[in-house]
């Protein structure tokens, strides 16, 4: 289902080419008088599933940190301690993407080829070296439950790690502006990271579950008061006991890092876009660019407030990592389906095929898609645990009220009587600011790009 909503959010791009991606295609899709709203609603929700991404991958990073200190036989890390640990490495990537970008293509090309290397080093050596494993059907048809909910509830609130791993896969559109041919490359951007993404995720969890034998005594056994930080790291440790599991959790780690890069990147650009059209309050300021570095510097530390403030909902819920999930997975969702909704309905003749196109499969894709996009939108609100308590409690529809009403708010108080939706690339007063800006003589600047991004 998943690579269907790539197909259609490809079919899309292949025709706006935009940064502002879908928030730009939710206002090209959509009649003139419903356009601005309909770009500002999905702008928001997508920018708030980007920024949740980044604070993710924060969150991740110091769980994973925390998991290598009592693998290495140090005491686990207060919650403050980890979320400390979040805030800072947030920092040091805004910091990375408040440099001359063009100083960081080689860092990106890097990160890609890390990623997928390590990745593969540690199927390999979880098929490898595991002393035992699990029956294919134990892999296959075997389930367990320990939510206290119904199997079929389970079911239904299992498919979220699953979606967040393949959110994000129009990060490729964002950078469209920068790209040659982007009417092509943009689209296949994103249907090839749906098809890898999807590939890469197969062989890793297929990894993981055969490096598991029984899988009840697995959870009995890394749960209660002495349990490990990450089930992951104790997969390892089964798989890889010693020295080779403390190394398959520093590559988690490293990829972890180069993943939560990457993700800050497309927020800035997405942040940017929008701030460029007017969208958030104080956007005049939001889309200022640093000259000596060609950067969106004030919405970089828009971005980086934004993330702390999530990490900090860690203090206060014991499952505040999968309320994070879920606010990134449900904003990525809704500012899909918006574009997609609009292509098969009001646009759907419209709608002039580009040079990516799906043919009179375009609507039936698009229809499916909607709905999946609009069911497995409403299981992001579902709580994991039962009973349910204020501790446990799924908090994402407190904070996608919370940043609707802000956004109602806005537009009610003041976007509605301006806000026309965003501008045409060719009319832009203000360029993007490039990845890779070229030597300029008095006359010219060549403008080009080549970033890479990423999603572990």
């Amino acid at each position: 289902f998943t690579i269907l909503v790539g197909l259609s959010l490809a079919e899309i791009c292949s025709v706006y080419p935009s940064a502002g991606s879908v928030y730009h295609w939710a206002g090209q899709l959509t009649s003139a008088k419903h356009a601005p709203l309909a770009s500002f609603i999905c702008g928001w929700f997508n920018f708030i599933g980007n920024a949740a991404g980044d604070a993710a991958f924060s969150s991740g990073f110091a769980t994973m940190v925390n998991a290598a200190i009592v693998l290495n036989g140090g005491d686990s890390l207060s919650t403050g301690v980890q979320v400390a640990i979040g805030i800072g490495i947030t920092f040091i990537w805004a910091v990375q993407n408040a440099l001359r970008i063009d100083q960081q293509g080689w860092l990106n090309n890097l990160a890609a080829f890390f990623q997928i290397s390590s990745t593969i080093a540690i199927v390999i050596v979880l098929f490898v070296m595991a002393p035992q494993r699990a029956a294919a059907s134990d892999v296959f048809t075997s389930t367990y439950n320990g939510t206290g909910f119904p199997m079929g509830y389970v079911y239904c609130i299992s498919i979220l790690s699953t979606l967040f791993s393949f959110a994000g896969y129009e990060a490729g559109a964002h950078l469209a502006e920068e790209t040659r041919g982007a009417g092509r490359a943009a689209p296949k951007g994103i249907v090839g990271t749906c098809i890898c993404s999807a590939l890469v995720g197969i062989a890793y969890i297929l990894a993981l579950l055969f490096a598991i034998p029984d899988v009840e005594t697995f959870v009995t056994n890394n749960s209660g008061d002495d349990a490990p930080p990450s089930l992951v790291v104790a997969t390892y440790q089964i798989a890889a006991p010693g020295a080779a599991a403390m190394a398959l959790t520093i590559l988690l780690i490293i990829n972890l890092y180069f993943a939560g890069m990457s993700s800050i990147t497309v927020t800035t650009r997405i942040g940017f876009a929008m701030s460029r059209d007017g969208v958030f309050p104080l956007s005049k300021y939001l889309r200022w660019i640093y000259k000596r570095t060609q950067t969106p510097l004030a919405n970089v530390v828009l971005i980086f407030f934004v993330d702390s403030l999530l990490l900090l909902l860690q203090l206060a819920s014991t499952t505040a990592f999968t309320d994070i999930l879920s606010i990134a997975t449900f904003g990525f969702q809704v500012s899909y389906l918006i574009p997609i909704f609009f292509r098969c309905t009001v646009a759907r003749k419209t709608f002039v095929l580009g040079e990516f196109n799906l043919g009179r499969f375009g609507v039936p894709i698009a229809v499916i898609a909607s709905i999946w996009l609009t069911i497995t939108s409403i299981i992001m609100f579902f709580p994991a645990q039962y009973p349910v308590t204020k501790d446990n409690m799924n908090y994402t529809v407190v904070i996608a009220g919370g940043v609707l009403v802000l956004a109602a708010t806005y537009w009610f108080i003041s976007a509605r009587h301006w806000f026309v939706g965003p501008k045409r690339v060719d009319a832009d007063s203000t360029p993007l600011p490039p990845a890779y800006v070229e030597p300029e003589d008095n006359t010219t600047k060549d403008i080009s790009s080549e970033v890479a991004t990423s999603r572990v």
